[in-house]
């Protein structure tokens, strides 16, 4: 099974098989090399194409020196659900992104949790060859 789309309800369903196990019913989804580009080459299809973009995506954003890691947001009223609706729990790795905003009517709340790992202070520290870190020590 494959990420989906639902055109007529803007909903992408994400299948616990994609994702990677960690242990037990703990899994983790790349929310960049799996999700976005999966996502992105979805919509970019014959059959999708007419549709109104699913979400923003900025790769590193420098400001006042400061180089900000990427960052993938929902929009247009698309919304996400984890399948199948169990209890299992997902941890969001590789972007800050609102793939887990409930209130925001992002994520379709069903059994699976679903924790971000965003963090207001994550950036790219620089000639660390990529290197996440958080300022101010907090992860």
């Amino acid at each position: 099974m494959a990420l989906t789309l639902d055109p007529l309800n803007k909903r992408v369903t994400v299948p616990q098989s994609d994702l990677t196990l960690v242990s037990g019913t703990l899994y983790t989804m790349d929310t960049e090399t799996y999700f976005r580009q999966n996502l992105m080459a979805l919509m970019a299809s014959e059959d999708y194409i007419w549709c109104k973009d699913a979400y923003t995506h900025n790769t590193t954003i420098t400001i006042v020196g400061v180089t900000y890691a990427r960052f993938i947001e929902m929009i247009n009223g698309c919304t996400v659900e984890f399948s199948p609706d169990a209890q299992w729990t997902v941890l969001l790795e590789g972007s800050n992104n609102n793939i887990f905003d409930v209130q925001g009517s992002v994520l379709v709340q069903n059994q699976v949790q679903v924790i971000p790992t965003n963090s207001a202070g994550l950036i790219v520290a620089g000639g660390g060859g990529g290197l996440i870190q958080s300022i101010n020590g907090f992860p």
